[in-house]
């Protein structure tokens, strides 16, 4: 089973309320080869994939849906997903803001999402049953839980042309909020967080439309097994639910086959990693267009993803790395395109006054962090740096992208490199494979 899955897509009001609920859970690695040049990146020349076909996505960092409350999201990287009904590639919806995620797995759309039309979601997605009754899924994310029921769908993505629609394997998506298993409540008390975690039901607690997790994982639970009902299911709980209101739920262990996949998974080629370009920007921060880039997919499947000199580390199950930051290890360290900030401990930093206590206040220095950062399954280290800025004075600019966000991590095993770490680097997601026993692992290019 994965561990706790690392997410941070609240919008930044809700993230300045809740201390550590902008810090993410727990998935993998760090790099950035030799210095890091700061907080942009390794200071060569980057390559950014251009969007189109076959496989590159362009990503946008903004404010998010409409829906958000004021300010908006942080630091937050967003595509557009065609979502359609499985077979009918004319029955389709496409939806923009829809969160990268290399801390989570799977296709997650919101049920009170609406398109780029401005139509809410009325797609007859069938759902996934087991006995006559209807597939749900409580997903612990670090921030909040999410609950909803699962679906089979086809995804399109709809400026590269990748599409699951021709897998075998019918695509699982979990639709959040969904009214089939209790709608944004739900029953039994079931998928209920502890504070100061938050039920994530709706787009504005959300943060986004959907999710697209491209962990290094095929699945959000078990690849070769039924998911462990209770604890043992880690992040990822699974249900079955009566079909009538009111809905009753039992703990189900739902088999591989019926478990949410990650979606890149199932493309027809570039189906084993992706990689996330996001090109440096000014330490002060960024809004779009400089603040956007490209989703590519595969790795070393086209001529614009090989892997090159990007230095790989290898992953256990966990998806979990080890870190030393000042002299102290954290053995539960990961890299994160959904956390809007990198968060780690450093005893020489203060956290801002309310409401900002999520994030670091350095009082105008902006000091560089140096760690080193090793894998679970080889002898590869890597050494790496970032900086971290005055939060409440970022915070009072217009910009939605930053390089130099940091805060204290409530996790005390880990060190999360979030979407600043990203800036100026281009990260590698290599996914595992249980038919070929190919290992995941995050590479960073040394730019």
């Amino acid at each position: 089973m994965r561990s706790t899955s690392v997410r941070n897509l609240l919008p930044l009001l809700v993230c300045l309320l809740l201390l550590g609920s902008c810090g993410g859970g727990g998935d993998s690695g760090i790099a950035g080869g030799g210095g890091g040049g700061g907080g942009g990146g390794g200071g060569g020349s980057q390559p950014i994939a251009q969007p189109g076909p076959p496989n590159v996505e362009p990503a946008v960092v903004d404010a998010g849906p409409p829906e958000l409350p004021a300010p908006g999201a942080t630091n937050i990287a967003y595509i557009t997903v065609k979502v359609c009904v499985h077979g009918n590639p004319a029955d389709c919806q496409t939806f923009d803001h829809v969160e990268v995620d290399t801390g989570s797995v799977g296709m997650r759309i919101l049920a009170d999402a609406r398109d780029v039309n401005n139509a809410p979601l009325t797609l007859p997605l069938a759902a996934v049953t087991s006995g006559g009754e209807n597939v749900a899924e409580c997903l612990q994310f670090a921030d909040g839980w999410s609950w909803g029921s699962v679906n089979v769908a086809d995804v399109v993505l709809p400026v590269s042309g990748e599409t699951t629609a021709a897998s075998p394997q019918p695509l699982n998506v979990q639709l959040i909020g969904a009214t089939a298993t209790g709608g944004t409540t739900p029953p039994n008390g079931l998928c209920n967080p502890p504070a100061p975690l938050v039920e994530e039901n709706t787009v504005p607690a959300f943060g986004a439309n959907g999710i697209i997790g491209v962990a290094p994982f095929v699945n959000d639970c078990v690849s070769t097994g039924p998911c462990p009902t209770g604890a043992a299911g880690g992040s990822a709980l699974y249900y079955t639910c009566s079909t009538t209101s009111p809905h009753t739920c039992t703990a189900y262990g739902a088999t591989v086959a019926q478990q949410v996949q990650n979606p890149v998974s199932l493309f027809a080629k570039d189906n084993n990693g992706v990689i996330v370009e996001l090109p440096a920007i000014a330490p002060d921060g960024a809004s779009p267009p400089t603040a956007a880039g490209s989703l590519v997919f595969g790795i070393g499947t086209e001529s614009n993803n090989t892997l090159g000199t990007a230095i790989q580390l290898f992953l256990d199950q966990t998806g979990a790395l080890s870190a030393t930051l000042h002299n102290t290890v954290y053995s539960n360290s990961y890299i994160d395109s959904g956390s809007n900030a990198n968060f780690f401990t450093d005893a020489s930093l203060s956290a801002c006054p309310s409401p900002n206590q999520a994030f670091y206040c350095t009082g105008g220095a902006t000091p560089t962090e140096n760690g080193t950062f090793s894998s679970a399954s080889s002898a590869t280290t890597l050494v790496t740096s970032f900086t971290v800025a005055d939060a409440d004075t970022l915070f009072n600019t217009s910009n939605t992208g930053f390089n130099d966000l940091g805060g204290p991590n409530p996790d005390p095993n880990s060190v999360d490199l979030g979407l600043p770490y990203f800036w100026g680097r281009n990260i590698f997601v290599g996914f595992e494979n249980p038919a070929s026993g190919a290992t995941p692992y995050f590479a960073v290019a040394n730019n």
